[in-house]
C-alpha cells in the first residue's frame, strides 16, 4: 500500500512537472523566435555597398583597322539589394570609370592621309540590375552574381563643330562660352563575377570580388572587360 501511495505521488509530482514545463515553453517560444530572426545573418536586410574598382587595361580593334588601347584605371562602384533569405539577394549597382585612351586612326578609302595618332580619356556609368548567389548560410561564403543593364560611354572625340552658347546661371546670372560635343551612347551591357563575403557583425560586412563585364559597342563586337573589386558593405 504505502509502494502504491509512493508511485502515485511521482507520477501526480512529473505530471505538475510536465505541465509546467509545458506552460514555460509557451512562454518562452515568442521570445526564442525573435531571437532566432535577430540572429539571421543577412535574411530580410538591405545591402548597401561602397567599393574602388580596378579595371584592367584592354585593346580594341574596330571596323575599317582602327584600333584603341584602353588604359587600366580606378574607378567607383556602389551597389545596393535585398536579402530574401540568407542565399538569394536582388538590387542594383552604377559604376564610373574614366580611363585613357591612345587611339590609330586610319583613313577611309580614297583619303590620301596616312594613320594618325589619338589620345584622349573615356567616361563610362554603368546602371544595372545585379542578382547575387550566397553558397553558403554562414557569415564567411563564396558567392556568384550576374547583371543586366546599359554603360553609357563619352568619348572625348568631337562629334560636331565647337557651339557658342549663353545660358542662365542661378549665381552668376548670364554666361556665355563655347562648348565641343562629344560622341557618345548608351549601349547594353552584361555580366558575371564572383567572389568571397565576410559578414563582420549584423551590419557590416566586406566582400573582395572579380567581375566580367560585356559592353555592346557599335564596329567593334561586344569587348569584355576585367573588373576587381573590394566592397565595404552596411545592412539594415
Amino acid at each position: 500500500m504505502v509502494k502504491s501511495s509512493l508511485v502515485s505521488e511521482i507520477i501526480r509530482l512529473a505530471g505538475v512537472t510536465i505541465l509546467g514545463s509545458a506552460l514555460l515553453l509557451t512562454q518562452t517560444c515568442p521570445a526564442y523566435a525573435d531571437e532566432t530572426v535577430d540572429k539571421a545573418i543577412r535574411k530580410g536586410k538591405w545591402d548597401i555597398m561602397l567599393a574602388p574598382q580596378y579595371t584592367l587595361a584592354k585593346n580594341l580593334g574596330f571596323d575599317g583597322g582602327t584600333t584603341a588601347k584602353i588604359d587600366d584605371t580606378v574607378g567607383f562602384n556602389f551597389q545596393f539589394g535585398y536579402n530574401f533569405n540568407e542565399h538569394w539577394n536582388l538590387g542594383g549597382l552604377f559604376s564610373w570609370s574614366q580611363p585613357d585612351y591612345q587611339a590609330v586612326l586610319q583613313p577611309v578609302q580614297g583619303n590620301p592621309a596616312g594613320p594618325r595618332s589619338q589620345h584622349g580619356t573615356i567616361q563610362t556609368n554603368t546602371f544595372a540590375l545585379v542578382t547575387t548567389y550566397h553558397f553558403l548560410a554562414g557569415p564567411v561564403t563564396p558567392f556568384v552574381d550576374a547583371n543586366l543593364g546599359g554603360t553609357h560611354v563619352n568619348t572625348d572625340v568631337a562629334d560636331g563643330p565647337p557651339v557658342i552658347g549663353c545660358y542662365w546661371d542661378p549665381w552668376f546670372g548670364n554666361v556665355c562660352g563655347v562648348a565641343q560635343p562629344t560622341k557618345s551612347g548608351t549601349y547594353l551591357s552584361y555580366g558575371v563575377g564572383g567572389g568571397l563575403r565576410w559578414d563582420v557583425n549584423h551590419w557590416l560586412f566586406f566582400r573582395g570580388a572579380v567581375r566580367q563585364q560585356w559592353i555592346d559597342l557599335p564596329n567593334t563586337g561586344v569587348p569584355s572587360f576585367t573588373i576587381f573589386k573590394l566592397d565595404v558593405g552596411f545592412k539594415f
